[in-house]
């Protein structure tokens, strides 16, 4: 029985290691004239970390602004590089806005943002784990128990 309860305990210790923040990385081309919109799905409580940065051959510059899903409209200006953070109050779509309509050549944007879902202020994945071990320990205790009686 102790041999089950630290392979458990291993076991939830190797799975807390693995894969708890979730990111993407995107490329997008910006042509000369035009604007981009890049949507993210968002739940309540969730928190975006995101940065960006452009590549162009004379000017790396674009407009950039942000709609966020309570639709508060943040227009940060012209800018090469950008690096924010938020938590999400709302269910919604929360839109990045790449406009280069005032430049005459194609701009290369390189984002990455993370999303972390967080249930009862804690990361989604922690939740589950915590979940489980607590399930698991239920489960070795009614054996544990039944086992004493039987």
């Amino acid at each position: 029985m102790r041999r089950f309860c630290c392979f458990l305990l291993i076991l939830c210790l190797c799975i807390c290691t693995i894969g708890i923040a979730q990111a993407t990385t995107q490329s997008i081309n910006v042509e000369a004239g035009k604007e981009r919109i890049c949507k993210i799905d968002l739940a309540p409580n969730d928190r975006v970390q995101f940065t960006f940065s452009t590549i162009g051959q004379e000017s790396n510059h674009l407009s950039f602004s942000i709609i966020f899903p309570n639709s508060t409209v943040t227009n940060i200006g012209e800018v090469n590089k950008y690096s924010a953070s938020f938590t999400s109050d709302v269910k919604g779509i929360c839109e990045l806005h790449f406009d280069n309509t005032n430049s005459n050549e194609l701009v290369f944007v390189a984002l990455n943002y993370e999303i972390g879902h967080y249930i009862l202020g804690m990361p989604e994945m922690v939740f589950v784990l915590v979940a489980i071990v607590v399930l698991l320990m239920v489960v070795v205790t009614g054996y544990l128990i039944l086992g004493k009686y039987a």
